[in-house]
């Protein structure tokens, strides 16, 4: 069972890294259309505005990425634990608790909203590439209807990450222990509550 869900949470790193790019890409982008942003009022105006490619479309080139930055990155967050929790009180339960509190929340809550967002996500994608829909914040228009396909696909693998969180849940409660996970990021908070316990 172990290696079945490191197989998922792998699925889930391999997205959330492959998606984490996008990060150097904004930054880039930002940084430039900011850097042109104050050279156009410079004397050399008119050459500023033919190489300042971003200018049109500069807001919703940043949404988007973030966007699919954040919708994409959501199965690699759960895979390691990270999202938001009320930490204050969960992290006081038995493991038992704690299992069967995620179990329920997962089972309850989480799969609902996820196959919501499938089934929702999957109708407005495929409604906006039907009409080749085009954003409307801004002058340039770009199109949006590969945003919006984003919007299922990073449903579908939150869902499998939800899957093996479900399966870590049961084993908690079964067992009174926290399987497994694999790892290679923690919040400072995490690893200063662990030490705090030592």
């Amino acid at each position: 069972m172990e290696r079945f869900l490191f197989r998922i949470d792998r699925l889930s790193a391999w997205s959330g890294k492959a998606v984490s790019w996008l990060i150097v890409v904004s930054t880039f982008l930002i940084s430039y259309d900011v850097l042109m942003r104050y050279l156009s009022k410079a004397p050399f105006a008119d050459f500023i505005h033919e190489i300042w490619f971003t200018y049109n479309f500069s807001f919703d080139m940043s949404y988007y990425l973030y966007a699919i930055l954040f919708m994409i990155g959501g199965a690699y967050t759960l895979s390691r634990a990270q999202h938001v929790r009320g930490d204050v009180f969960y992290r006081m339960w038995p493991v038992k608790v704690q299992g069967a509190v995620d179990l329920g929340l997962y089972l309850f809550a989480f799969f609902p909203g996820v196959l919501a967002l499938v089934s929702v996500g999957a109708q407005w994608a495929a409604a906006s590439w039907a009409i080749g829909e085009r954003s409307s914040t801004s002058f340039a228009a770009p199109i949006i209807y590969p945003l919006k396909a984003v919007i299922p696909l990073a449903a579908v693998l939150i869902g499998i990450q939800g899957v093996a969180e479900t399966i870590r849940a049961f084993q908690a409660l079964r067992t009174g222990a926290w399987p497994p996970r694999l790892s290679d990021v923690e919040e400072t908070e995490t690893i200063l509550a662990r030490q705090s316990e030592v």
